[in-house]
């Protein structure tokens, strides 16, 4: 007998592959069969009747054409997703592609998921408006809504988790800005499930038309829950009239005549298939873009991309990175043979990453270094092995000091670790730094301490940074920092206690592991005959002094989505390693305050004269001041820094030059600051052509957690879900 998938199957039978799934789940195919994880249908079986009803008349005045209406009995469940007749219709009407669920709870259905409560596993924890204002026009497959059924209802869920209820929050326009939004999110042809007591769902005037309702009764005095499945099949008048609005106050800049190169590049843009930029599947840490995490980094396919595209246009002899970070541009740059490639960055540890990841290193001798190195370590380790091991119990127990707390041990861990050392005749360094004990144990310590002085014993200075980089790697993983997050924040005491991290076998998988990336980088790059001069400095994308005038034939960056403090805080990320490596003779006081010195670092807390030539940031920050005046410097302060960027970078660039500026719009007090566009207006004071923007999904970049868009302790946010790649034109 031959047998059908469950996506032949549903071709056959006209239906969708997710009902095919459901119908076998029900045993109401006779013959399928369960093989591992995957359905198998006889191809002669016959398609089950669909037992559920349709309605095709409701009243004169509807709009649909027909609806689906059911009723299945089921006990309640304040989890809504648990009522059994919910989950299969979710099962059942869930496609493929972005769905997101505002108010999940607990629940994982959704591919991006949300709720207030920091209790629960989801993505994000933000007001569901703010969540929903971070999406793309048009960017979402679907909308699971399960959201609070009444005033009362959102008045528990705000005094849950200690927001402040007020009139916006309880009256009507709470559901209304909703609807909104997903009008705007959802594609044309898209899904919402809306949950609650009445089958209004998302409506009409929002663009979606009703295809299915499922009634759940519970029995007794308990209300029904209603599920209302819609599409949307047109914009709707409010998403209309906001767009027409939009297009009554374009910008110039929009209507540009574009150049013979730039219809090439418009036209191979949009001939690319949708989702082309999000590289879900790629390798985003092949060759020497994984030897070190770093934060936001962008992802290696996306300049590789650019790249690629544009020497198809035009000749690219020169190649600039203004905000270089890790260094991702610069090796993209040397894979594609480009000769002259420029490099920047204020923050000394992205400049040290860089330059060890595009230094290319003799692999032999590389090798033989490690080897004698790892040999010296296990050497000195077997020495003091027993003092080691036994450090964490004697300073516990014997100093009487709690390894958790801030005081004591977390303060003066140098002092008492000297005496340790100096009472067992333990031959090794202790570093000194502000609050160490704070952030490693005692055994931690004297074993990152034991491995540093060993590294420093390596004569060559490439091949002795390379190994660094590793060892800084380790330094993130045996600390007590939290996993995933890139601004301090240390474990719960609890799990500090029980932290027992083997410092050496980290080390050394994490160096063999690099070994093995620099290998395939150099084999990359001695096939391509690469023949590239790297110039890399520690300047703020402001001045670039070292770059020459109109030198630039393509620019690819992606600054900081905004100021260090609420955002991305390069400087707290790279403290530990700066503090161990002793780089650049570095004092802790400029280690302390790196981030202070990045985009946004001026503080402006009692107004500012704007100056920046942009309409849309103007009122924004006209929204942002009404709230909080503070927070509207901040924003001002970023995008000041962002403007000078731009005008040093225009500089640098020559006539004709591309750049593509990788950026995110963050949302900072509810308000959406749509930095795309945003550049796009200043670039035009700077002999800038706007050209085209790309949208794409952030899948692989490699962000944290949360920020907090309020700037309010306790409150956070996780960071936004999509990018634009803005392209210019040098004039």
């Amino acid at each position: 007998m031959n047998y059908l998938s469950v996506a032949q199957t549903a071709e056959k039978w006209e239906m969708t592959p997710r009902r095919v799934q459901v119908l076998c789940n029900q045993g109401r195919i006779e013959g399928a069969q369960r093989v591992g994880n995957v359905w198998t249908i006889p191809e002669t079986a016959e398609k089950p009747i669909d037992g559920r009803k349709k309605v095709t008349s409701i009243t004169a005045q509807k709009i649909n054409n027909d609806i689906l209406i059911e009723r299945v009995w089921a006990m309640p469940n304040k989890n809504t997703f648990e009522i059994k007749p919910i989950k299969a219709l979710i099962e059942e009407e869930l496609t493929d592609g972005l769905w997101i669920d505002p108010f999940a709870n607990r629940n994982k259905l959704a591919t991006v998921t949300n709720d207030l409560n920091t209790e629960y596993d989801t993505d994000y924890h933000m007001d569901a408006l703010d969540f929903m204002k971070m999406f793309d026009d048009n960017s979402v497959e679907g909308v699971l809504y399960d959201p609070p059924y009444s005033p009362r209802q959102v008045s528990e869920c705000y005094n849950n988790v200690g927001y402040s209820v007020t009139w916006d929050t309880t009256k009507a326009s709470f559901w209304g800005n909703h609807k909104r939004e997903i009008s705007r999110i959802v594609k044309l042809g898209g899904k919402v499930i809306t949950f609650g007591w009445n089958s209004g769902g998302i409506g009409n005037k929002y663009g979606f038309e009703i295809e299915r309702i499922l009634l759940v009764p519970h029995g007794g005095w308990h209300n029904d829950t209603i599920c209302t499945v819609e599409v949307k099949t047109h914009d709707g008048e409010i998403l209309t009239q906001k767009r027409n609005a939009e297009m009554n106050s374009i910008n110039l800049f929009d209507l540009n005549n574009h150049t013979n190169d730039d219809n090439k590049l418009i036209s191979v843009l949009e001939s690319l298939p949708e989702g082309y930029w999000d590289f879900k599947n790629d390798d985003v840490r092949e060759y020497t873009h994984g030897i070190h995490n770093y934060p936001a980094m962008m992802v290696c396919p996306i300049s590789r991309n650019i790249i690629k595209i544009m020497k198809d246009i035009t000749e690219i002899h020169s190649l600039m990175d203004p905000f270089m970070g890790s260094g991702t541009v610069l090796v993209e740059g040397m894979i594609a043979g480009i000769p002259d490639i420029y490099g920047s960055d204020v923050n000394p540890f992205a400049v040290y990453l860089s330059t060890v990841k595009t230094n290319r290193l003799d692999i032999s001798e590389l090798q033989k270094e490690v080897n004698e190195l790892y040999d010296r370590i296990l050497d000195k380790y077997s020495l003091y092995s027993i003092q080691i091991n036994e450090a964490d119990g004697v300073i516990r127990f014997k100093y009487d000091l709690d390894l958790t707390a801030k005081d004591g041990w977390g303060k003066e861990a140098p002092v008492y670790l000297s005496k340790y050392v100096e009472d067992n005749q333990i031959d090794i360094a202790i570093p000194d730094f502000k609050n160490i004990g704070y952030w490693f144990k005692p055994k931690v310590i004297l074993l990152l301490s034991l491995i540093k002085e060993e590294i420093n014993r390596i004569a060559n200075k490439n091949i002795r940074d390379f190994v660094f980089v590793a060892f800084s790697e380790t330094i993130r993983f045996v600390s007590n920092r939290r996993n995933g997050e890139f601004k301090m924040f240390r474990m719960k005491a609890s799990k500090v206690d029980e932290f027992n991290p083997d410092v050496i076998k980290e080390f050394t998988a994490i160096l063999n592991r690099n070994i093995e990336k620099m290998n395939s980088f150099i084999e990359v790059c001695d096939e391509k005959d690469v023949q590239t001069n790297i110039h890399i400095s520690d300047e703020s994308a402001a001045i670039l002094g070292n770059v020459p005038d109109e030198s630039i034939d393509l620019v690819i960056t992606s600054p900081p989505y905004g100021d260090s403090r609420t955002t991305v805080a390069y400087g707290e990320y790279s403290r530990l390693s700066l503090q161990w490596l002793d780089l650049y003779n570095l004092s802790e006081k400029e280690i302390m305050g790196i981030d202070k010195s990045l985009m946004g670092g001026i503080k402006y807390r009692n107004g500012f004269e704007y100056n920046i030539p942009s309409k849309t940031l103007r009122k924004s920050l006209e929204k942002i001041k009404d709230t909080d005046l503070e927070r509207a410097g901040d924003v001002f302060s970023f995008y000041s820094d962002l403007r000078d960027s731009i005008k040093a970078i225009a500089q640098k660039t020559r006539s004709g030059g591309y750049q593509f500026w990788v950026v995110g719009n963050r949302t900072v007090k509810g308000e959406l600051l749509k930095t795309d566009q945003i550049i796009s207006e200043i670039a035009q004071s700077y002999q800038l052509e706007h050209v085209y923007t790309i949208g794409r999904n952030i899948i692989n970049k490699v962000m944290p957690s949360q920020n907090s868009p309020t700037n309010e302790v306790g409150k956070k946010a996780s960071t936004m879900t999509n990018e634009h790649i803005v392209v210019l034109r040098k004039r």
